[in-house]
């Protein structure tokens, strides 16, 4: 019997962050017969099931959940060596990935030509997703979080506020009228979110005006919500630095629905890095020249 190795826990690892053996095949750059094949294979090593199939879905045995967490401790014990190593670099060179939700990424395009045109040996790939990426594992370098982390190893700097309101277009408030209170919204077209986001109160905010069993516009995030709005498709909330984006936005109430604290936050294993902690500086300094933007104007 072959002794499972490190290839083999990739497997797993992959199934469970893929959560289908599809997935974990996109996720490792080969196709789904590689996947069960070298799954059967692990399975034959460690002579136990791994997984129970149930059509395209599987869950994960007793001892496959064993294998799984002990996966995740390889996992992140390699990358956090792989950052000690790399952190040991004072050169200012090579890639900062910058993980932010949607909303963030118009904003922060300019940045990734400033650190460009400051260090031209550093660039700054950023990876917008609503998913929470987890710094220890390298899946980015930096993020940026709408909640202070409570992991013990991650570092949060750099607080600022954030703010959402609601807005409309300047021509749908001439066709359809303004809004006096957040009452009379109920008797406008609201932009709301996917049921999948409105576990999160500035996208569910909106949600108590609408008419029951009305028709809604749905989106799937605060990016596509901000085109809808600005098309004059309905009234919603974004976030009040939208509105440096377009004249035909017009914010309808003066104050925010919804106010909270970002923060820039990285993993301890990069406290030294050259490249990490000048990427960290210079979004903070881009951040707070434009912390107006993220109040309701004055």
């Amino acid at each position: 019997m072959a002794d499972p190795d490190w290839n083999d826990f990739k497997i797993v690892l992959a199934l469970g962050r893929g959560g289908s053996v599809a997935a974990a095949a996109r996720l490792l750059g080969v196709d789904n017969s590689t996947i069960s094949r070298r799954l059967a294979a692990v399975e034959d090593a460690l002579a136990m099931r791994l997984i129970v199939r149930g059509g395209r879905e599987f869950s994960f045995t007793a001892e496959g959940k064993t294998v799984l967490v002990a996966a995740q401790a390889m996992d992140a014990s390699v990358n956090t060596a792989v950052n000690s190593i790399r952190s040991t670099r004072k050169e200012l060179d090579g890639v900062v990935r910058i993980s932010c939700i949607p909303t963030m990424l118009r904003l922060l395009l300019p940045f990734q030509l400033a650190v460009r045109e400051q260090h031209p040996n550093l660039s700054v790939e950023l990876d917008s997703s609503v998913k929470l990426v987890n710094l220890g594992t390298a899946d980015a370098d930096i993020a940026i979080r709408m909640l202070k982390p409570t992991e013990p190893d991650v570092i949060a700097t750099h607080p600022f506020g954030w703010a959402t309101a609601v807005f409309a277009s300047r021509s749908y408030l001439q066709k359809y009228g303004h809004p006096s209170c957040f009452e009379d919204l109920r008797e406008h077209r609201l932009v709301q979110y996917h049921e999948s986001m409105l576990h999160l109160p500035v996208y569910n905010w909106i949600e108590k005006y609408a008419k029951p069993n009305a028709r809604s516009m749905r989106v799937e995030n605060a990016e596509v919500a901000f085109g809808v709005i600005e098309q004059g498709g309905g009234i919603g909330v974004i976030s009040c630095f939208y509105a440096g984006f377009s004249p035909e936005l017009v914010q309808v109430f003066p104050e925010p629905v919804v106010s909270t604290t970002a923060w820039i936050v990285y993993h301890e294993s990069l406290r030294d890095s050259a490249r990490c902690r000048a990427v960290v500086e210079m979004l903070a300094s881009y951040l707070d020249e434009r912390k107006h933007l993220f109040k309701p104007p004055q």
